[in-house]
């Protein structure tokens, strides 16, 4: 075994041999609540349409991710992913929802249906614009439903479904 006589012998821990300037000792008062960046700036108009901005590129890019990632085997990097979805589009709602003020809402409402609807292709040949006018808030009867279910009384229904679905292609004939 050879020795090394070329290297200085050093201490284990370099820092105990430094001194700390008198000031390095005093402790800093905690001014966290006090960091001017983290403060709640006012919502301009400006601000207003940079956080939307800023919300919906987020929305988009974990909606890209989670349809990419759609169908995968990886289980958990899907769940992740679908979580990470589900915040951005609920993030995105809330900020729409929790405008407080009418101008706020109405900065967001131009931002949103910048553009009107697009009729010139048929305003050019005449045509009427197909499609009606329709109200989003309010009491609606189902769509989907038939005629004949529609006539139907479900509320007294009482008959329980039971079975398997061996009985119903038994049933069916399948």
């Amino acid at each position: 075994m050879t020795e090394n006589t070329n290297k200085p012998s050093r201490p284990n821990n370099r820092n105990n041999n430094r001194k700390r300037p008198p000031s390095a000792n005093k402790k800093r008062p905690n001014n966290n609540n006090n960091n001017r960046n983290r403060r709640n700036k006012a919502l301009s108009p400006s601000r207003i349409l940079q956080k939307y901005d800023n919300l919906m590129e987020q929305y988009i890019v974990a909606r890209k991710k989670f349809f990419e990632m759609f169908g995968k085997d990886a289980k958990k990097q899907v769940e992740k992913v679908e979580r990470n979805y589900n915040t951005a589009l609920k993030s995105l709602r809330d900020f729409e929802v929790n405008l407080k003020e009418d101008w706020q809402k109405k900065v967001l409402e131009e931002k949103i249906d910048a553009y009107p609807a697009d009729r010139q292709y048929s305003e050019s040949r005449e045509i009427e614009p197909k499609g009606d006018i329709v109200a989003f808030t309010g009491t609606f009867e189902d769509p989907h439903l038939l005629p004949t279910q529609k006539a139907e009384a479900w509320a007294d229904d009482t008959e329980e479904s039971e079975g398997t679905i061996e009985d119903y292609q038994k049933y069916k004939g399948q």
